[in-house]
C-alpha cells in the first residue's frame, strides 16, 4: 500500500514536531511509517474511548495498492526531511513472537 498524506491546516498528532501544515509525506509500498514514539507511547497510554481529531485540524490522505514515485524537483530541491527516520529510534520492541 502506498500512502500520500497532506496537512492543510492545524497539526498531526503522530509528528506533532516536524509535520506542519502546507506539508505532506509520502510512503511508497514496502516502506516502514506510522505514528512517532512520543504518539506510540501516548496512544497506548490514553484511557480507551472514542476521541476528536483536534479542532480546526484539516487534512487528506490517499491510499493505494499501486507505487507512487517522487518527482526529480521533490527529491533535489532540500525539500526532504533527511532525518524522518529518526521519529522512530526510541520505539521499543513490544513483540518477542512466542505468543
Amino acid at each position: 500500500m502506498s500512502e500520500f498524506m497532506g496537512l492543510i491546516h492545524g497539526s498531526y498528532e503522530a509528528k506533532e514536531e516536524g509535520f506542519r501544515a502546507g506539508g505532506a509525506s509520502l510512503h511508497s509500498m514496502m516502506t516502514a511509517h506510522g505514528p512517532d514514539n512520543d504518539c506510540f507511547i501516548k496512544a497506548t497510554n490514553d484511557k480507551l474511548q472514542p476521541t476528536r481529531v483536534a479542532d480546526g485540524t484539516m487534512a487528506f490522505m490517499f491510499e493505494s495498492s499501486l507505487q507512487l514515485c517522487l518527482t526529480d524537483w521533490s527529491l533535489n530541491d532540500r525539500l526532504l526531511d533527511e532525518d524522518y527516520y529518526k521519529c522512530w529510534s526510541g520505539l521499543q520492541k513490544h513483540f518477542d513472537g512466542q505468543k
